[in-house]
């Protein structure tokens, strides 16, 4: 499998002729438009990445805690601190992955490929994760240290880079990549926490816990992690780098400056707005990971005091909290459009904020838990502008430096979420160890957990998220490089049209391929329109001409109103 296949000249990479897999007819993307198309949008950012996040919340996320504690009853200071120094491996191997994402020369891209491989991993990685042997203490700690890296630091770390780039790199035109981030968002958390949270605890609750349950939450867990395989296909075969196709020449030579590394560190940690978003997402993941693991002791120990109690509260908390996603989404699009991503994420985030608070003043009534989820739902809506927001960042360096930042912002975005991961399991493991948690027998048991347990619980699942919403909402207010991006693009697509000129080569620029295929569409569509009209005329006996006339004579009708209402719109504003 031949992905880096390149030639250095100078400073820049020249791709060779390419022999490998990627190069094959059966390998290009399904997308060959200049534009997003709806196929891109649904396949490629939406289901693709929601069948894998499934997979991931389902595997990684709370079950993977909870079968670690209630199924092999492993607990204690390993449990605690293991997950934060495998982070260690974790931000090396991101590193690399990103250097070696910058340098991938293929046809594909130099992301795709790496969705496309990640698949296979995920699915082997994720079944390792829960066939623990049934054999001694240290034996089990030993498979639950090699197979938690596996997962962790490799085959997921690999598909978290490279999906984190495909947003950013998907296109230049912000009101197509704002559509795309957030049709991905809405994919990667509302429907796979919806699923997983409402479908996963009713099976839970079926097979149980304890040791005696541990081959069927292998069966279960593994089935599960194979679907990660038919996630990337869909996500490789329905997604286009464009931007990383504009530095491909006709001859098909990419002409891509290789950056070093020290350069594109000095140029993201100067960067005020790439310091900003990587900022919130750090902030983001960690309330993000806290609420989604604790939901499950929330539900079972403040809401109730059982497994099997638990289990119905977290189909209503996950049903009630989620269910605005579904009409907000709708909402989203044009507020945006309207007032700017910042603009709507600030008064977004505080009413998060005021909902979370609720939440957590009010553990003891279930119907103002239900509002304050409600309240904290909408709010929280702006964060599926989040990637779009870093692809501005990236354009905002590659505007200052004349070169992107990629593989360095990739390698810090996949860090980022795999340490918080690993912050956010250890802060609840060590939590359940310091507060007194009384692990349960069966889903049966009826246990009342220590007042401070119940609190950490409550803290975990709305105090802090509370905290990172206000402190979200402040990094807005100086986020302002949405308004910049216009400028940002023109310069960067005359850039571009000088060194092509240059190098005596034609450039153009996105919107100018976007228009010469819809030129070319148009042209086909006409010509298929007059052979029909053609075929119809001498199939019923009418004059062409005359047929053509009434047809030009509506066209211009249909125009004429179409302008007429456009400058009365023009007129209003």
């Amino acid at each position: 499998m031949y992905i880096l296949i390149e030639k250095r000249e100078g400073n820049t990479m020249k791709a060779k002729k390419k022999t490998g897999l990627f190069s094959k007819r059966f390998m290009n993307s399904r997308i060959t438009s200049a534009n997003t198309q709806k196929s891109e949008m649904w396949l490629g950012y939406f289901a693709g990445p929601c069948l894998l996040y499934m997979v991931y919340y389902s595997v990684a996320g709370t079950y993977l805690t909870q079968f670690y504690t209630d199924v092999l009853g492993i607990a204690g200071t390993f449990l605690a601190l293991m997950p934060v120094f495998s982070k260690i491996l974790d931000a090396i191997t991101n590193i690399i992955m990103g250097r070696i994402i910058d340098k991938t020369r293929t046809s594909q891209g130099k992301a795709r490929p790496w969705i496309f491989l990640s698949g296979f991993l995920i699915a082997i990685t994720g079944c390792l994760l829960f066939m623990v042997p049934k054999a001694s203490y240290q034996v089990q700690l030993v498979w639950i240290i090699i197979s938690y890296n596996l997962f962790f630091a490799l085959a997921f770390t690999i598909y978290n880079m490279s999906h984190s780039l495909m947003v950013p790199l998907s296109t230049r035109n912000t009101k197509q990549r704002d559509g795309l981030a957030m049709m991905q968002s809405f994919g990667m958390n509302m429907i796979p926490g919806f699923l997983v949270t409402i479908i996963l605890p009713i099976m839970i609750q079926k097979f149980g816990v304890g040791t005696g349950a541990q081959d069927t939450w292998i069966r279960m867990m593994s089935t599960i992690s194979i679907l990660a395989i038919p996630a990337t296909l869909l996500e490789y075969y329905f997604t286009k780098e464009r931007v990383t196709e504009e530095a491909i020449n006709d001859s098909g030579e990419n002409r891509t400056e290789v950056v070093p590394m020290s350069k594109q560190i000095k140029a993201c940690f100067t960067d005020r707005y790439w310091l900003l978003i990587m900022g919130f997402i750090v902030i983001y993941n960690i309330y993000n990971i806290l609420q989604t693991n604790s939901m499950l002791y929330f539900c079972n120990w403040v809401l109730s005091n059982s497994v099997d109690g638990g289990t119905g509260l977290q189909v209503l908390v996950n049903a009630i909290g989620q269910a605005p996603l579904g009409l907000g989404i709708v909402i989203l699009w044009p507020l945006v459009h309207k007032f700017g991503k910042r603009r709507v994420a600030q008064v977004g985030f505080l009413a998060s904020a005021a909902g979370s608070l609720l939440i957590l003043t009010n553990t003891g009534s279930f119907t103002l838990v239900m509002v304050g989820l409600v309240i904290k739902s909408f709010g929280a809506l702006p964060t599926y502008c989040m990637m779009a927001q870093l692809a501005e960042a990236l354009d905002h360096i590659e505007w200052v430096n004349k070169f992107r930042a990629d593989g360095f912002s990739a390698s810090v975005y996949a860090i980022i979420i795999t340490v918080t991961a690993g912050i956010g399991q250890s802060i609840i493991l060590s939590g359940i160890h310091a507060f007194g948690y009384i692990a349960p027998a069966s889903t049966a048991d009826v246990i009342n957990q220590p007042p401070a347990m119940q609190t950490f619980f409550a803290w975990c699942f709305a105090g802090i998220p509370m905290i990172g919403f206000l402190l979200g909402s402040l990094i807005m207010k100086f986020y302002d490089v949405e308004d910049k991006v216009p400028q940002m693009t023109a310069d960067i697509n005359a850039r571009r049209k000088a060194e092509a000129e240059a190098r005596g080569e034609v450039y153009y620029t996105p919107e100018e391929k976007a228009a010469m295929e819809q030129e070319q569409l148009d042209r086909q569509a006409e010509e298929k329109r007059i052979e029909e009209l053609k075929a119809k005329c001498a199939k019923k006996g009418l004059d062409f001409k005359t047929e053509e006339a009434k047809y030009q004579a509506k066209l211009a009708a249909r125009r004429a109103k179409e302008e007429a209402k456009a400058a009365k719109k023009n007129r209003k504003k």
